[in-house]
């Protein structure tokens, strides 16, 4: 079976059997169906477990071979001693795509090491294909397939119809990042934790991501490869179709890289070298672990900036020169504003106020609540703006809903991006703030966050400029050059 194919059943199988099931929710075997009955996933479960009976009101099969149909996937939740009489059960049962949950293989040492390339001998001796080991699991948001024994699964709220998808080498990360995106109303399309990648790699789901119709934008926490040709070829992919791919690379340094190897069983690699191909293929780097969601909130806004002309507006003027600063640091120019808009901004702003950019609304927002809108609408208008940054600071309670009213009205009427850093409490402007979370305007808490994202953007709309005038060289060199395993996918 295909990489895509494999992942496809992966992602979003008819039917999944669980091996390992159990009706205590505080195990694995028991938490995954918890998550798959909690967020009504539309497939049969087939909990197998010796004991027989029911689980969780499933009926629940002795062995696999008492499954009466033939599962898309099995989800194998027992210990490594007893996964080759499993992973037998399943080829006896025609089952092709497994995913091994259990550690304690190629990131235990040689002896781990052996018992991986054993089972990944049968399995390829066998036509299965396996997601992990050490795999907290997948979760495919729009078809409502959570097999993840991950906490992260235990939220009330997941936001539907997200275009971003998240490939994690570090499940635990992974799954810690997925739950505050969630919490933020971060749209997830597809979140897939890849474990040891004894078979299915991190270039493989990347390509799949590539080409997923479904996905927008890409996350990827990284903490080494095998396959350097493939994932390669699959950054030439997706700067051809204008994908972006954001990567973290964890192992950065030397005890950093030992640290990944004994925990995935991968060697980290050379940092450097990684981000060197990362720029010349076009991938986002991720300096900071928060860089990841940050970048995939701006790549998700559909207004993209033109040029790195920023507006800058705040409510306070110490905020005004904070972003200016930031815009310095990260390559964007703040310009002057037309001579119109300065007109514009005397005639709507208080006598003590300085018409220029960056522009301090100063305190009269809270005696006039259209003053916020009035100016943003000057910024927008003005030629010489291809971009905004908003910093919010004290602006709480109904104030706050009233902004971001505003602020969404403009962002619909205008393809110029507007980013905005709200250093409030959340708790005191919530409601304000769920409102742009859920119209997708990017929203962070700081501004150095705000604008670094922003930067990241345009960087990557350069990228793409260029990109049309070296593609084909490389497109030549992975899409058309026979000695290439990449091809045969």
């Amino acid at each position: 079976m295909s990489e895509y194919d494999a992942i496809e059943k992966l992602l979003s199988p008819s039917s999944i059997a669980v091996v390992g099931a159990s009706h205590n929710v505080q195990k694995h075997g028991g938490r995954l169906i918890q998550h798959l009955l909690k967020h009504q996933y539309q497939g049969e479960i087939f909990p197998v477990n010796p004991k027989g009976g029911e689980i969780q009101g499933l009926t629940c099969y002795k062995t696999i071979e008492d499954i009466p149909v033939t599962p898309d996937l099995a989800c194998l939740l027992i210990g490594p001693s007893l996964l080759m009489e499993a992973l037998k059960s399943c080829s006896a049962k025609k089952i092709k795509m497994v995913m091994i949950h259990a550690s304690g293989f190629a990131e235990t040492g040689n002896c781990g090491e052996i018992l991986q390339k054993q089972i990944v001998e049968f399995a390829r001796e066998h036509d299965i294909r396996i997601c992990g080991p050490n795999t907290i699991g997948i979760a495919n948001v729009n078809k409502r397939v959570f097999a993840s024994f991950s906490m992260a699964m235990t939220t009330n709220y997941i936001p539907m119809n997200g275009k971003i998808s998240y490939i994690t080498q570090s499940g635990a990360i992974g799954g810690a990042m997925l739950s505050q995106g969630w919490e933020k109303q971060i749209g997830i399309s597809k979140w897939i934790s890849s474990g040891n990648e004894a078979d299915l790699n991190a270039s493989d789901y990347l390509h799949y991501a590539v080409d997923d119709s479904s996905t927008g934008t890409i996350c990827l926490f990284l903490e080494g490869l095998d396959q350097g040709e493939s994932f390669k070829a699959a950054l030439t992919k997706a700067a051809n179709v204008k994908k972006p791919v954001i990567i973290y690379k964890n192992g950065r340094s030397q005890i950093g890289q030992k640290s990944v190897k004994s925990h995935t069983g991968v060697l980290a690699g050379n940092h450097e070298v990684y981000k060197a191909v990362f720029k010349q293929l076009g991938a986002i780097n991720a300096e900071d672990l928060d860089d990841l969601f940050d970048y995939a909130i701006a790549f998700d806004y559909p207004n993209k900036p033109k040029s790195s002309r920023i507006g800058i507006i705040s409510t306070s003027g110490g905020a005004c020169t904070i972003v200016t600063d930031q815009c310095s640091k990260y390559g964007l120019s703040v310009p002057d504003l037309s001579s119109k808009s300065i007109q514009t901004l005397t005639e709507i702003s208080p006598e003590f106020s300085t018409p220029q950019n960056p522009f301090d609304t100063t305190a009269q927002i809270l005696n006039d609540p259209e003053s916020l809108k009035k100016s943003v609408e000057v910024f927008i208008e003005d030629g010489n703006i291809d971009a905004l940054v908003l910093m919010l600071t004290t602006v709480g309670g109904s104030l706050a809903s009233k902004a971001a009213e505003d602020i969404i009205e403009i962002s619909k009427k205008t393809d110029k991006p507007i980013y905005v850093a709200w250093t409030i409490a959340e708790s005191l402007a919530r409601e304000g703030m769920n409102q742009l979370r859920r119209a997708k305007i990017p929203l962070y808490p700081s501004a150095e966050r705000a604008v670094k994202s922003l930067a990241a953007v345009q960087q990557h709309t350069v990228f793409l400029e260029e990109w049309e005038e070296k593609k084909e060289v490389y497109n030549h060199f992975f899409f058309a050059n026979p000695q290439k395993e990449i091809l045969n996918r």
